[in-house]
């Protein structure tokens, strides 16, 4: 999709923004009133729920346009992990950041078919190695 092109061109991985929102649970960037929002519904509907805490921070943090506007606006990786880093604040807000998490049409299946792809590719990349 956009943000892997974008951030491939940039060389930045997953690694350097994903790993603060999961291990600590997005504790470390939203407000204690988003944090609590999220948890009760990570609790109820699993782990789907952070996953679309992680898009919609994408999305809204850097914008959905094309590749070349992501480079124009945040030309190296560095302030694009600064805006990943630090989300503009009214999307930080509970009432705001759940709406946008349910307005993305992501279904179990498409986690499943993601995590099937993902799986596979690491698989793949494994067997060369």
């Amino acid at each position: 999709g956009y943000y892997s092109q974008g951030m491939k061109k940039q060389k930045i991985e997953p690694i350097l923004y994903m790993t603060e929102w999961f291990l600590c649970v997005f504790t470390r960037t939203l407000p204690w009133s988003s944090i609590l929002r999220v948890w009760d519904l990570f609790l109820c509907e699993g782990v789907k729920i952070l996953f679309k805490v992680a898009l919609v921070l994408m999305k809204l943090s850097l914008g959905d346009k094309s590749v070349s506007i992501l480079r124009k606006k945040y030309p190296s990786m560095y302030e694009t992990l600064e805006a990943l880093r630090n989300p503009p604040v009214h999307i930080l807000e509970e009432d705001f950041l759940v709406r946008e998490m349910f307005r993305l049409k992501l279904t179990d299946e498409d986690f499943r078919n993601e995590h099937l792809r993902q799986t596979t590719l690491r698989r793949a990349s494994n067997a060369r190695l």
